[in-house]
């Protein structure tokens, strides 16, 4: 979400009113099931206790990680405690190499002695022991920018770029005023962030070629290692995803063959100007790893409320979050809070006795945070696909699922049974609103759904897409696929892929609110007459 976001949630003023609802009545909703689900929910509500367990004993979920595994595991003992139907592991292909930190450090030596704060990068090759060099600073920005530098790097540790810009001023707590969600100036705001996203997709294969080019280049220099900024908008929290070398990291073929290392914002900027102020500053590093299989399976774990209903049981209503989260923090935010909201859910409709007619099947994807390989594969094997380009810019993306389209749809055998896919990945704030990704028949019907929550703070139903996540993989094969504007709270700042996402992150309030919520949702569409409505064809 990061910067962009950041921006469009500073001019939520100036932007355009929610659509208003369409004329034709929807069916009341069952409010005496809406106040027991709301009793359960908000007074004896369990989120955090999946949260705090999920977060604080098992942590870090880096895709293909030892701590991943766990993660499934505990999944599936989760999933078995809450009566749900046949838990289990439903692969999604080979994911990468199974790798994990097991060290990491960096100082500087010269011209002071300071010790930083350093996390290796995602699926980083390891040093053979501590190394040292002079540190350099360069700008490798393009093809030019390398040939300049040929010949120069040998035995040197790469600053890799000039310094962030960083606030002094540490981030607050955002919530929405009641205003800014009914006008939709909330949702507009997320969906300039959703543009800028596209806007960059479309340059990524380009800019995936030239980081290609860039890493091949360190390597051949001979460079001990490189040095990456970690600074994010919170003073103190270190961003650590791998995005500025591109490719696939995660794939023994596509790794950088250089050690590389984020180290804490401050530090970096230090070592930045010291170089170029010509101190030669120089530094002392090591990376230890574990690394196993080069293609460590990939899975999503899986298990139904069955449906009761003998004409609609084989329907299904999808609860998604995605299990995995980056190394840096211990993935609180994003996305234990998911996690924990949608089993909340669910846990709240069996303590009620709910009856759907429909499945109810919750799916906790694998790999959402190299490029949706969890829901992609979801869909893929039960849904349907849609065939992607092969031009080298395309390839050079990280998944299939952000090439460019050029094919029609291919169904798959369920897909006539699908009904709607809710998405959890905002944090734990408190739901505002509902998007339903252009699809005006079912945003009339949430509208209806919606009107018994507004005490909740559940305000606005906008019949347009939220950012790209899990939810995009079901609308983008014409599925209806639903996302939820919660308050930010300090995710952009403080949690968002960085060091600090840990449990303190989240709100046990909001979060029990946004269990509640998504049950409510669930349940209804699961005991609807009929199937959620679908977005007209494109």
């Amino acid at each position: 979400m990061r910067l962009a976001r950041r921006q469009a949630l500073a001019g939520l003023g100036a932007l355009a009113l929610a659509p208003k609802a369409l004329a034709r009545e929807a069916p009341v909703p069952d409010l005496a099931l809406y106040q027991a689900i709301r009793d359960e929910g908000l007074t004896r509500g369990q989120a955090m206790t999946f949260a705090t367990s999920l977060v604080d004993e098992v942590g870090a979920r880096l895709m293909g990680s030892p701590s991943m595994r766990r993660a499934y595991d505990w999944a599936l003992a989760r999933m078995r405690a809450l009566g749900l139907g046949d838990p289990r592991l439903e692969p999604i292909g080979p994911f990468g190499l199974s790798w994990r930190q097991t060290l990491a450090w960096a100082r500087m030596t010269a011209p002071d002695a300071v010790q930083f704060t350093a996390v290796a990068s995602p699926w980083s090759v390891a040093t053979k022991g501590a190394v040292a060099g002079q540190a350099v600073a360069v700008r490798l920005d393009s093809d030019e920018d390398l040939e300049r530098a040929k010949g120069t790097l040998a035995g040197r540790i790469v600053l890799l770029g000039a310094p962030k810009s960083a606030s002094a001023e540490g981030s607050a707590i955002v919530r929405y005023s009641d205003e800014q969600v009914v006008k939709g100036d909330a949702a507009q705001a997320v969906r300039a962030y959703y543009r800028t996203v596209v806007e960059r997709r479309a340059r990524q294969g380009w800019e995936g070629l030239f980081k290609a080019r860039r890493n091949a280049f360190l390597a051949a220099e001979g460079v001990v290692a490189v040095l990456i900024d970690g600074g994010g908008a919170e003073p103190g929290a270190m961003v650590v995803d791998g995005s500025e070398l591109g490719g696939r990291p995660w794939l023994a073929a596509e790794r950088p063959f250089f050690p590389a290392l984020y180290v804490d914002g401050a530090s970096y900027a230090r070592c930045w100007r010291l170089a170029k102020a010509g101190a030669a500053p120089r530094l002392e590093l090591e990376i230890a790893t574990e690394e196993g299989d080069p293609a460590e399976p990939g899975y999503n774990v899986v298990a139904e409320l069955p449906g009761q209903d003998p004409a609609l049981k084989a329907q299904v209503v999808l609860a998604g979050a995605h299990l995995d989260s980056w190394a840096a923090g211990a993935g609180a935010a994003d996305n234990g809070a998911g996690v924990a909201a949608t089993l909340e859910a669910i846990r709240i409709l069996r303590a009620v006795g709910a009856r759907p007619r429909r499945t109810i099947r919750v799916v906790l994807y694998g790999g959402e945070e190299q490029g949706l390989y969890g829901s992609e594969g979801y869909a893929r094997q039960r849904l349907g696909w849609i065939p992607r380009s092969t031009a080298p810019e395309q390839m050079a993306l990280p998944v299939e699922g952000r090439r460019a389209k050029i094919g029609p749809l291919r169904k798959g055998a369920e897909y006539e049974d699908f009904s709607v896919a809710f998405n959890l990945d905002g944090g734990s704030g408190r739901v505002r609103g509902v998007f339903t990704g252009g699809n005006p028949a079912l945003a009339e019907l949430y509208r209806a759904w919606t009107a018994p929550l507004k005490d909740l703070g559940v305000l606005a139903v906008y019949d347009g897409p939220h950012w790209p996540a899990d939810q995009s993989t079901f609308t983008e094969i014409g599925l209806p696929g639903i996302s939820f504007l919660q308050d930010p709270l300090d995710y952009d700042g403080r949690a968002h892929h960085t060091s600090l996402d840990t449990l303190e992150r989240l709100s046990p309030g909001d979060l029990a609110q946004a269990a509640t919520v998504l049950a409510i949702f669930l349940i209804n569409s699961a005991n609807s007459d009929a199937r959620a409505p679908r977005p007209a064809p494109t």
